[in-house]
């Protein structure tokens, strides 16, 4: 069984070495202790099947070693590439009694990737652990246990709403600044930085090690592996939707009045308040869809009404969202122009606000298929988005907008692809700056889109090569 203390002991030490450090003495002095600690655990649980694998730990320890005696960047970056695929083989060529050259590649990103399985197994041996040590009453568990599902969420949409809206942000820093100015000689964010990295290294090598340990082991799972259906909570659930809602409520009304009404105030204009925030506030209305998709396995009945309010009222309040979202990308691009990422947002909104009606029927009605539903208005989505040629509504757009501004970034037509060529060549005659026109008229008559090949016939193609023709 892995020792959990080692390895939180251990993870603190790599802290200590490597956190705001650089690269020095620091590795050999964890490099010891890291190898120590392995062949450790693997020997106590019998499972060095072959010493002869051992013999990397002298490459380990002389690589290692070159942190300390000499000071070639280029190495440095090269010796830890080559230090963590020799402590890949190590765990490899130590554990298989036999194994063949070609199995090393396999094996190697199973060692990486797989112990990512294992990370519910690790929460599950700590919990184990402190419950042996403490006894805590089954209420204040389930309320600790509901904190710390929610508490993460919470903080992502947070930080998101707070980089999209700036008066928003003021509401949350002078929140947070009351606690802060009482105690501002601690450097809180190196605090959180190491112990996210203790944490991050605790997690991920616990569930190596576990990963190793039943490594190559026959499968069974008739015991104690089988997982037991634990019984559905609802007040987790409840806690969060209360939450997001609670902020949602806040952060829409300011929407409201500051988007709709043009009330910011005077410290900022409504043009530079406006034109922010739209990727945030897209991702915050996805994080909703999955938060109100997972809501749904919660059904039991004394609280399935509870939370399929809760949950309509985060689809409303998610729209609001999606609006204020769509208003700012809008404002955003009428200042600076059209680009195929800002097209591309325009588009994930008005996805994402047709998603919203399937959502709906999926929380009221007990039996949807909500997938399927999403499946089909998506690749509806994405084929449309196929045949409405985004270059050249992007170029078609950008004119326009130059006709009624003067105003033209040449570099966002020039994509090097064959589909906006016709509207460049038309729109050349038309470009009064005589630097764009000389810029965009290069441009055009380097391209190239002859075909050789049948096969490689092209209408796009094509249309621009007849199109560029024009100017000679």
């Amino acid at each position: 069984m892995v020792n959990l203390i080692y390895i939180f002991l251990l993870a603190i030490w790599f802290c200590i070495m490597y956190y705001g450090t650089k690269l020095g003495l620091s590795v050999i002095l964890f490099n010891i202790p890291l190898v120590w600690i392995i062949y450790k655990i693997l020997k106590k649980n019998n499972k060095i099947n072959n010493k002869k694998g051992l013999i990397l730990l002298i490459p380990i320890f002389l690589l290692s070693l070159t942190y300390f005696i000499f000071d070639s960047l280029f190495f440095k970056i090269l010796n830890f590439i080559v230090i963590t695929i020799l402590t890949i083989l190590l765990f490899i060529m130590t554990i298989r009694p036999t194994f063949k050259v070609i199995d090393l590649i396999g094996d190697g990103f199973c060692i990486i990737l797989n112990p990512l399985e294992y990370i519910g197994e690790v929460f599950r041996k700590v919990k184990e652990g402190i419950n042996k040590k403490i006894h805590l009453k089954k209420e204040l568990k389930k309320k600790l246990k509901s904190i710390l599902i929610i508490l993460p969420i919470i903080i992502v949409v947070l930080i998101l709403l707070s980089s999209a809206d700036m008066i928003f942000n003021d509401l949350i820093s002078n929140i947070l600044n009351i606690p802060a100015k009482a105690i501002n000689h601690i450097k809180f964010g190196n605090i959180i930085a190491r112990v996210l990295i203790i944490i991050a290294f605790f997690i991920y090598f616990s569930a190596l090690l576990l990963y190793l340990l039943s490594n190559y082991q026959e499968e069974d799972r008739d015991g104690e592996g089988i997982i037991k259906e634990k019984k559905k909570e609802t007040d987790t659930i409840k806690l969060l939707l209360i939450v997001l809602n609670i902020i949602y409520i806040i952060f829409d009304i300011i929407q409201i009045k500051s988007l709709l009404l043009h009330s910011v105030g005077s410290t900022i204009t409504y043009a530079e308040y406006a034109r922010q925030g739209f990727f945030q506030l897209m991702v915050v209305s996805l994080i909703n869809l999955c938060v109100i998709l997972y809501t749904k396995k919660y059904d039991n009945k004394n609280d399935n009404k509870k939370i399929k309010a809760l949950s309509i009222l985060l689809v409303f309040l998610t729209f609001i969202i999606i609006i204020s979202s769509f208003i700012r990308m809008y404002l955003y691009e009428q200042e600076f122009g059209y680009t195929l990422l800002r097209l591309l947002v325009y588009i994930s909104l008005f996805t994402e606000t047709i998603c919203l009606i399937p959502t709906i029927i999926y929380i009221i009605k007990d039996k949807f298929n909500i997938v399927k539903s999403y499946m089909i208005i998506i690749i509806t989505v994405y084929v449309i988005i196929n045949y409405i040629n985004i270059d050249k509504v992007i170029a078609i757009r950008n004119i326009d907008r130059y006709q009624k501004k003067n105003d033209i970034d040449i570099y966002y037509l020039m994509n090097n692809h064959a589909d906006n060529i016709p509207e460049l060549v038309d729109f050349l005659e038309e470009v009064k700056d005589k630097d764009a026109k000389k810029l965009l008229k290069k441009y055009l008559q380097k391209r190239d889109f002859e075909t050789k090949d049948f096969r490689e016939w092209n209408l796009a193609k094509y249309q621009a090569r007849e199109s560029i023709k024009k100017l000679k």
